[in-house]
């Protein structure tokens, strides 16, 4: 049985309708929600969280409904864009509530709260009042809260907003770590060449329906079709070769140029045609990471109303 499911999920607020039947299936992994802005990210982690019921459908928790049950919550850290952070005390004291508010046992809850003040490089703010930091260290401090007794499932919204190069590949490194261990982790997140490299698979949201869902390239071949950009850098007489091979080319101010083929397959034709013509090749690359290409594309489509 998966760890979160959702079966054809209806969600809004008031009138307005934001996510529209919706099915998922989360197991463990590390599992990226892609969308752009007005996409109904954000409300489906309220949904899966518990917080807003489904207008139509039913969210399960390791098999029970959370918004039945409250007990099915308790497996579930949430970290969204509302932190729920009291904002006249201070960081550690904030930590210190949740992890009574979790039932943490007194004992190893220290423990717990520095590891995760450690993880967010937070321990220089751990005396610092709340509603003294900025947008970004807020941030951090609902994550610290959301990993508070290591809770099975992870729904991370936008969690490397805000994140320092260095602790956002601590995250990532600890956020792959637990997948490893059996942990089910949701995620957004706009940081998408970080996004390429961590998750399992993709869903891709877009006007509050499911468009999409698999790995990050063949997601991209489903949803925009199979040609890729390439930039090649080279020497010799690249753009020639180029066009007695067939192909058109568009020169870059780097002094390389991008050329499009059909495939993975042609690309690999393409080089090896390029060699034959006495082309050194010194570079292949994406001109960007499929998703990217996906990313940009839905924005370019635009999205309905006003979902969140």
């Amino acid at each position: 049985m998966a760890a979160l499911t959702a079966r054809k999920v209806w969600a809004g607020y008031r009138g307005n309708v934001v996510l529209r039947d919706v099915d998922l299936e989360y197991g463990p992994g590390v599992h990226l929600l892609l969308g752009p802005n007005g996409s109904g990210k954000t409300t489906a982690f309220r949904v899966l969280s518990g917080i807003l019921p489904p207008k139509q459908g039913i969210v399960l928790v390791n098999g029970e409904d959370p918004h039945v049950r409250a007990e099915a919550k308790s497996a579930i850290g949430l970290a969204g864009h509302r932190s729920a952070l009291a904002h006249r005390l201070s960081v550690v004291d904030n930590l210190r509530y949740w992890a009574r508010v979790l039932g943490l046992a007194s004992a190893t809850s220290e423990a717990q709260i520095a590891d995760a003040l450690r993880l967010l490089g937070l321990e220089g703010l751990a005396d610092q009042r709340v509603g003294s930091l900025s947008r970004g260290q807020n941030q951090r401090v609902g994550l610290a809260k959301a990993f508070l007794g290591c809770p099975p499932i992870l729904l991370l919204d936008e969690p490397m907003s805000g994140l320092d190069p260095t602790t956002a590949e601590q995250l990532s490194d600890h956020l792959r770590g637990l997948a490893a261990r059996g942990h089910t982790i949701v995620m957004s997140t706009h940081a998408l060449t970080e996004a390429h490299r961590l998750a399992d698979d993709v869903t891709v949201l877009h006007a509050g329906r499911i468009v999409g869902r698999g790995e990050p390239a063949a997601l991209r071949s489903a949803l925009l079709g199979s040609s890729y950009r390439l930039q090649i850098r080279g020497s010799g007489s690249l753009p020639a070769a180029l066009e007695k091979l067939g192909h058109q080319w568009e020169r870059q101010r780097t002094g390389s140029v991008v050329v499009e083929v059909a495939s993975e397959e042609a690309a690999a034709i393409l080089v090896a045609g390029l060699v034959g013509e006495g082309v050194g090749v010194h570079e292949v690359v994406p001109v960007r990471n499929p998703l990217e290409e996906v990313y940009l594309q839905l924005q370019k489509e635009g999205t309905v109303g006003d979902a969140k």
